[in-house]
Protein backbone atom coordinates (compact mmCIF):
# COMPACT_ATOMS: atom_id res chain seq x y z
CA UNK A 1 0.00 0.00 0.00
CA UNK A 2 2.71 2.05 0.96
CA UNK A 3 4.32 1.92 -2.70
CA UNK A 4 1.23 2.93 -4.49
CA UNK A 5 0.42 5.80 -2.05
CA UNK A 6 4.41 7.37 -3.71
CA UNK A 7 3.35 6.31 -7.30
CA UNK A 8 0.43 8.53 -6.59
CA UNK A 9 2.28 11.01 -5.29
CA UNK A 10 5.01 11.48 -7.94
CA UNK A 11 2.49 11.19 -11.02
CA UNK A 12 0.26 14.18 -9.22
CA UNK A 13 3.60 15.97 -8.43
CA UNK A 14 4.62 15.66 -12.20
CA UNK A 15 1.19 16.91 -13.20
CA UNK A 16 1.32 19.76 -11.16
CA UNK A 17 4.65 20.81 -12.52
CA UNK A 18 4.31 19.94 -16.30
CA UNK A 19 0.99 22.31 -15.76
CA UNK A 20 3.00 24.72 -14.20
CA UNK A 21 6.00 24.94 -16.93
CA UNK A 22 2.78 24.96 -19.64
CA UNK A 23 1.70 28.21 -18.27
CA UNK A 24 5.33 29.92 -17.86
CA UNK A 25 6.29 28.83 -21.23
CA UNK A 26 2.50 29.96 -22.92
CA UNK A 27 3.23 33.16 -20.55
CA UNK A 28 6.68 33.91 -21.66
CA UNK A 29 5.86 33.32 -25.82
CA UNK A 30 3.31 35.94 -24.90
CA UNK A 31 5.53 38.38 -23.11
CA UNK A 32 8.20 38.12 -26.14
CA UNK A 33 5.46 38.88 -28.57
CA UNK A 34 3.72 42.06 -26.59
CA UNK A 35 7.53 43.23 -25.92
CA UNK A 36 9.30 42.63 -29.29
CA UNK A 37 5.78 41.78 -32.11
CA UNK A 38 4.10 44.31 -33.74
CA UNK A 39 0.32 43.93 -33.27
CA UNK A 40 -1.89 44.72 -36.23
CA UNK A 41 -5.19 43.43 -37.37
CA UNK A 42 -5.34 40.48 -39.39
CA UNK A 43 -7.78 39.74 -42.18
CA UNK A 44 -8.96 35.82 -42.48
CA UNK A 45 -9.35 34.44 -45.52
CA UNK A 46 -10.48 30.43 -45.08
CA UNK A 47 -11.16 29.32 -41.76
CA UNK A 48 -11.74 25.58 -40.99
CA UNK A 49 -13.23 23.70 -37.80
CA UNK A 50 -10.57 21.20 -37.04
CA UNK A 51 -11.38 20.50 -33.62
CA UNK A 52 -13.49 21.24 -30.16
CA UNK A 53 -12.62 20.87 -26.37
CA UNK A 54 -15.52 19.48 -23.83
CA UNK A 55 -15.51 23.01 -22.56
CA UNK A 56 -17.20 25.06 -25.79
CA UNK A 57 -13.83 25.97 -27.84
CA UNK A 58 -12.82 25.16 -31.02
CA UNK A 59 -9.71 24.77 -33.50
CA UNK A 60 -9.82 26.50 -35.94
CA UNK A 61 -7.43 26.35 -39.10
CA UNK A 62 -6.75 29.72 -39.99
CA UNK A 63 -5.46 31.43 -43.81
CA UNK A 64 -4.98 34.91 -42.61
CA UNK A 65 -3.33 37.98 -44.09
CA UNK A 66 -2.02 41.29 -42.85
CA UNK A 67 -0.08 44.22 -43.74
CA UNK A 68 3.92 44.57 -42.78
CA UNK A 69 6.05 47.33 -43.50
CA UNK A 70 7.93 45.14 -45.79
CA UNK A 71 4.55 43.98 -47.72
CA UNK A 72 1.38 42.24 -47.39
CA UNK A 73 2.48 38.17 -45.93
CA UNK A 74 -0.68 35.51 -45.83
CA UNK A 75 0.31 32.45 -43.30
CA UNK A 76 -1.91 29.72 -41.59
CA UNK A 77 -2.37 29.48 -37.87
CA UNK A 78 -4.42 26.77 -35.46
CA UNK A 79 -5.51 28.37 -32.19
CA UNK A 80 -8.14 26.93 -29.93
CA UNK A 81 -10.50 29.76 -29.85
CA UNK A 82 -13.32 30.52 -26.79
CA UNK A 83 -16.82 31.02 -27.58
CA UNK A 84 -16.81 34.88 -27.01
CA UNK A 85 -14.11 35.36 -28.68
CA UNK A 86 -15.39 33.64 -31.44
CA UNK A 87 -18.31 35.80 -31.63
CA UNK A 88 -15.78 39.16 -32.02
CA UNK A 89 -14.05 37.09 -34.86
CA UNK A 90 -16.74 36.84 -37.22
CA UNK A 91 -18.08 40.28 -36.33
CA UNK A 92 -15.20 41.75 -38.77
CA UNK A 93 -13.70 38.58 -40.42
CA UNK A 94 -10.23 39.51 -38.88
CA UNK A 95 -8.58 38.88 -35.78
CA UNK A 96 -5.57 40.59 -34.00
CA UNK A 97 -2.17 39.17 -33.79
CA UNK A 98 1.05 40.03 -33.30
CA UNK A 99 4.06 39.13 -35.92
CA UNK A 100 8.05 39.43 -35.36
CA UNK A 101 9.37 42.21 -37.84
CA UNK A 102 12.46 39.98 -38.50
CA UNK A 103 10.37 36.98 -39.06
CA UNK A 104 6.55 37.79 -39.99
CA UNK A 105 5.44 34.45 -40.68
CA UNK A 106 5.98 33.71 -36.60
CA UNK A 107 2.52 35.09 -35.41
CA UNK A 108 0.71 35.29 -32.17
CA UNK A 109 -3.08 34.67 -32.40
CA UNK A 110 -4.38 37.98 -29.73
CA UNK A 111 -8.38 37.44 -29.90
CA UNK A 112 -8.86 37.94 -25.83
CA UNK A 113 -7.75 42.28 -26.94
CA UNK A 114 -10.51 42.39 -29.22
CA UNK A 115 -13.35 44.91 -28.53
Amino acid sequence: MSNSFWVTLIIIVSVIILVIAYCYRTGAIYDRFKKDGVRTEARILNMEKIGATGTGNTKLKMDIEFDTDSGQVTTTAKEYISPQNMVKIMRNNTIYIYYMPNNPEEIFLAPSEMK
